[in-house]
């Protein structure tokens, strides 16, 4: 289900004047904040925005990476403390990739906003999806096995009702479901540069993982990628605009401060670089929605090279507009009242997480180059 340009921004709008309170009574010092609970269930029971990625055959709405993408980068411009990236993003975009009857009784839960989901992957700090945990016992789809291991920087694990995660089964690799409830599984909590959003390693010993299917792991982690892209877009949307507002408000020598040529020409730079990350972000949610719907190889490399363009490139106007912003805010921005410090926390963290920006270059390039070599 699409929807037209104007229910887009209705839609926008209306994720704006939820999130517009902001994130500052959630964060502590430490670095783990505390899950805005009134407007998680404003976004999921309310608005119905946990059921948004679901297929309408699991009670969802239907719509694509493209609605997604909106929601996604309007709660990151207002840093809103609550799984929307891991839960309705890429937890929801796993679950229908690997499309079985019981991924389906997952994806049904999480349309109803009955629990909330996050995805370990394996190697967070990388592009790289070879498997860290390991299962042994049946493989078949629907059937219980016994998962080992251990998985850094999970987000949003700490709160999640269920881990998705991928596991090696012999020469089998599968996705599997874990409840955080029982015991043999334990998140510590981690210590992470954005204080706006829950990080935790996870240790599972012995615990039980319900058999979800198999699925090509590198198109889930493309669809990640793009989904984490809008965040980054909305991060440097909102920095942009906030030192545009600066500059019209600041006054040094009887002028605002935007009047001046070296303040104009920066903010010029930055919305090009705003701009040229929206772009990305375009390319690659219309080659996610194009995978879902025709699952073919051809969309799959399409997804493959847009996916870590857009993580490239937004990963990079992300970190660059919230750093420079925060020096036209001038020494209001280096103060800790000010926000301006959450935004590139964010920024930086979302850059790296998931591979670099160079790793993704050098990850779209050698796709185009095989893709030449096979052609």
């Amino acid at each position: 289900m699409g929807i037209d340009a104007q229910e887009r921004k209705a839609l926008a709008d209306a994720v704006r004047e939820a999130s517009a309170s902001g994130p500052r009574e959630f964060l502590d010092d430490g670095g783990r904040p505390t899950r805005d609970e009134r407007l998680w269930k404003l976004l999921t029971d309310q608005m119905g925005l946990g059921a948004l990625l679901v297929d309408e055959a699991n009670g969802g709405a239907g719509a694509g990476v493209a609605e997604v993408a909106v929601v996604l980068e309007e709660l990151a411009a207002a840093l809103a403390v609550v799984p929307a990236l891991t839960s309705l993003g890429s937890s929801t975009a796993l679950l229908r990739l690997v499309d079985t009857e019981a991924s389906s009784v997952v994806l049904q839960s999480l349309a109803a906003g009955d629990v909330t989901a996050t995805v370990a992957w394996p190697h967070a700090e990388s592009c790289d999806t070879a498997t860290v945990l390991t299962a042994s016992g049946d493989i078949a789809v629907g059937s219980s096995v016994t998962v080992n291991g251990h998985c850094d920087f999970v987000l949003d694990a700490g709160d999640a009702e269920v881990i998705l995660a991928p596991v090696s089964i012999g020469e089998d690799v599968v996705i599997v479901s874990i409840d955080t409830a029982p015991a043999g599984f334990a998140a510590q909590p981690m210590t992470g540069l954005d204080l706006t959003r829950g990080l935790a390693a996870i240790d599972v010993t012995d615990a039980t993982a319900t058999v979800l299917g198999s699925t090509d792991l590198s198109v889930a982690l493309d669809v990640a990628l793009v989904l984490m892209a809008a965040e980054q877009v909305g991060v440097a949307q909102h920095c942009h605009g906030a030192a545009v507002t600066w500059a019209r408000e600041r006054v040094q020598f009887d002028r605002p401060i935007g009047q001046f040529q070296a303040i104009k020409h920066q903010l010029v730079d930055l919305l090009m670089h705003v701009e040229m990350a929206r772009s990305a972000l375009d390319v690659a949610v219309g080659a996610a929605d194009r995978y879902f719907a025709v699952r073919d190889a051809a969309s799959a490399t399409a997804l493959r090279v847009a996916a870590s363009m857009a993580k490239a490139r937004c990963g990079e106007a992300a970190t660059i507009v919230a750093d420079q912003s925060l020096h036209i805010l001038g020494g209001i921005g280096f103060t800790w009242e000010h926000d301006a410090h959450l935004y590139l926390r964010r920024a930086k963290a979302l850059e790296v997480l998931l591979g670099s920006p160079a790793a993704h270059r050098r990850r779209s390039a050698t796709t185009l180059l095989e893709e030449a070599a096979r052609g």
